[in-house]
This record gives structure tokens, sequence and C-alpha cells, in this order.
């Protein structure tokens, strides 16, 4: 095993994730050092405002980017005739598209959704700009990943994050605009790099905006059943805020973001070898070789044992983390933590195993198998608030991540042949 290990440890995919590790490091650490200032400048119903408009962001966002980056993505791999830039500018032109439609849904149910997030009018306007500027910059990473540039990767990512965090100081600190400041931040940040992404890929010829036909449904084909994935995927969150938001106060809600925002270290590991994961992933399955899949799934169980170690030592250094980047006025972060990062852990675990889905491009899977662990999620969140009050949203947190992880776990098996209980011959 240790020859395979180390075979392993010396490929392409080790010194990838690396790279991405540590960009996605510096990268979130950037804004973690921001959480003593922010906590200290604005108030737990200020950080309640941010997450909801995270919120509302993520909702929108499935429907205004179609998940066309997981369609370019899947696209690379396919080695045909397709040219690559035509079809990048063909999920564009179809994202702006939606991105029209969507507005003029989000404009017809403005006051329902107003009073559901509680976020001020005026910033709720922004929502939709956001979105598509987000997508924008999805594509360009994703393209970076695909084309393994695992450098220009973080380049971009932590340029964005030292903009964003920068206006953040100017208007929130500087200028005193307190979540304003923040939301403003977000929005010109989103746009600049958008904006960027678009002429980074028109300079280096990877966008042609040529809508071909045969794109459109390709494109169409693979994204839109991963739409009901993707809003599944933000209920995980959304629901959580919205309980609290709406149960208990936007105080709670911001207390549970702040303490969400330190667990997702676990998530930034998991998200950045993922990004390296995928492409090698793909690349080996592509050779259908029976002893390579059983160093993958060897490999997939190494990698949950040194996962749930590294986690369990995070919970216990989290009340050290909270004291000393963490405002005074937010009392109640502790009582989430060991929750959110056994949460986070099994987040990662899912990583690993719903690849294969995507893979054999049955997408529509994982939207079913996302919906319905999401709806089963309302009634355990709202009935954890009842009887546990505000830290039942991290037990709610905890517990439907696993039932998502075991039961992608069972699909993928399914529609994927993996040596998972026969690797050891």
């Amino acid at each position: 095993m240790k020859k395979h290990l180390k075979k392993l440890y010396s490929s392409s995919l080790v010194r990838s994730s690396g790279i991405y590790t540590i960009s996605s490091v510096i990268n979130s650490a950037i804004p973690f050092l921001l959480l003593p200032i922010l906590t200290t400048e604005l108030t737990p119903a200020d950080y309640g405002v941010l997450a909801m408009f995270q919120v509302v962001v993520s909702a929108v966002y499935p429907l205004v980017g179609i998940n066309l980056e997981a369609a370019i993505a899947r696209k690379y791999f396919d080695k045909d005739n397709t040219v690559f830039a035509e079809y990048i500018g063909t999920c564009v032109l179809l994202s702006l598209f939606s991105t029209f439609l969507v507005a003029i849904l989000f404009s017809i149910f403005f006051i329902k959704i107003q009073e559901f997030s509680q976020i001020p009018p005026f910033w709720l306007k922004f929502v939709i700009l956001v979105a598509f500027f987000q997508f924008l910059n999805t594509i360009i990473l994703t393209f970076f990943q695909v084309k393994v540039k695992p450098m220009k990767y973080g380049a971009f990512q932590i340029s964005r994050s030292i903009v964003d965090v920068s206006l953040t100081l100017i208007f929130v600190v500087l200028l005193n605009k307190n979540y304003a400041g923040r939301l403003e931040a977000q929005i010109i940040s989103n746009l600049l790099f958008g904006i960027l992404a678009v002429i980074i890929l028109y300079k280096s010829k990877n966008i042609r905006l040529r809508v071909l036909k045969k794109d459109i449904s390709s494109a169409l084909k693979f994204g839109v059943p991963l739409i009901p994935h993707a809003i599944g995927g933000m209920l995980f969150t959304g629901i959580d805020r919205y309980f609290l938001t709406n149960m208990v106060g936007l105080a709670q809600t911001g207390n549970y973001t702040v303490a969400f925002q330190i667990g997702a270290m676990v998530s930034l590991i998991t998200a950045a070898f993922n990004n390296a994961w995928v492409p090698w992933l793909f690349e080996n399955l592509n050779k259908n070789d029976q002893l390579i899949n059983k160093k993958i799934v060897k490999f997939t169980y190494l990698y949950f044992i040194v996962l749930a170690c590294g986690s369990f030592i995070l919970t216990l250094i989290f009340p050290l983390i909270t004291r000393v980047f963490v405002g005074k006025a937010f009392t109640s972060v502790d009582s989430f933590s060991n929750y959110i990062i056994l949460g986070f852990v099994f987040q990662g675990m899912y990583f690993m195993v719903t690849n294969y889905i995507t893979y054999v491009k049955k997408t529509y899977l994982l939207a079913i198998i996302t919906i319905s662990v999401a709806l089963i999620k309302i009634p355990i969140t709202y009935y954890s608030i009842v009887w546990l009050g505000a830290s039942g949203a991290s037990v709610s947190w905890a517990i439907t991540f696993l039932i998502f992880f075991l039961f992608t776990w069972i699909l993928s098996a399914r529609v994927y042949k993996m040596p998972w209980f026969s690797f050891i011959n």
C-alpha cells in the first residue's frame, strides 16, 4: 500500500492539490482576519442582514447560471470536435438570457422576497447583478481548473478577495457605513472581476460569442437537471438562516453565520482538494482500469480518516479562535461550533463520492437526492430549533449532511461501480 500511495503522492494530483489548498487558505484567511474588525464594527443583527443577502444570492444563482460552469467542466473532458471557446461563449449568452428572465420574476415577487429575507429593499435590488457576475467569476475559475492551471486559479481568487476586503475596510471602517459598506464592497468586487474574467477569456481566445444549436442542447441537457441540485444545496444553508431569522431573530442568525464562517475552514481544505481531485479522477476513470480504481478507493478511505482527525482538533481549539477573532457582542458563537464542524466533515466526504455521478452525466440523480434531503431538512431544522433553541440549527446542519453523504454514496455506487468493499484484494 505504501508503494501505491507513494506513486499517488508524486502525481500531479498532489502537486495541484497543494497549490489549490494554499491559495484557498490564503483566500479564506483574508476575510477570516477581518472577523475581529467586522464583529466589532457590526452588530449581530448587521451580520444577519449580510447572511440573508447571501442566502438570496445563492437562491438566485442556480437560475442565473443554470449550472453551466459544470457543463463547461464536463465538456472539456469529452475530447470531441467541439470548439471549446464557442461552447463557453454559448454558455455565457445562455446565462444572459436566463438572467433577464429571472430579473422579471424577481421584480414580480420582490415584496414577498423582501418580507422573507428582511433585507432592506434598496440592497435587495442588487441580488440579480451579484449573481450574474459571480457566475462569470466561476467560469474563469472552472476554466483554470480543467486546464490544470492552479497558479492562475489562485492568483485570480486571491486578488478578488484582496479587492473585496480592501473595499470593505474603506467602506465599513473609514466611512462608517456598517453592513451597507460590506454589501457595497461585495457588489463592486464581483462586478470588477466578472468583467476581468471575460477579458481574460477574450484575450486568450478562449471565448467566442457564437451560439451553436448543438452547444445549447448539450449545455442545457447537462446544466438544467442540476438546477434543483443547486437549489437544494442552497437550502442546506438557507433553511438554517431562514428559521433562525424568523423564529429567533437576526442577531442569532449573525452569531450562527460567524460560527459557520469559522467552521468553514474545513470546507476550504476539502473544496480546494476537490478542485484538484476532479480533473485527476476523471482522467483516471477514463482508463477503465480496476487496479487504478482500487487505488482511488484506498486513497478515499484514507482521506476520510485524515479529515475526521483534523476536524476533531478544530473542535478543541474553536473556543480559543472565537476569543481571539470574534467581537464581544457575538456571545453565542461557540454554541454552534461542534455540529457545524461535523457537518463540514460530512460535506468533505460527500465531495469524494458525488463526482462519479457527474462523470456518468446522470446529473438528474443529484437533483433528486439533493431536493429530497433538503425537503427532509425543513422539518428537522424547525423542530431542532423548537426543542434545542438556536443551537438546533447547527444540529440540523450535521444530521442532514450525514444523510446527504450516505445517500449520495449509495447512489454513486449504483451508477458507477467502484471496489468500495473489495479493494483489499
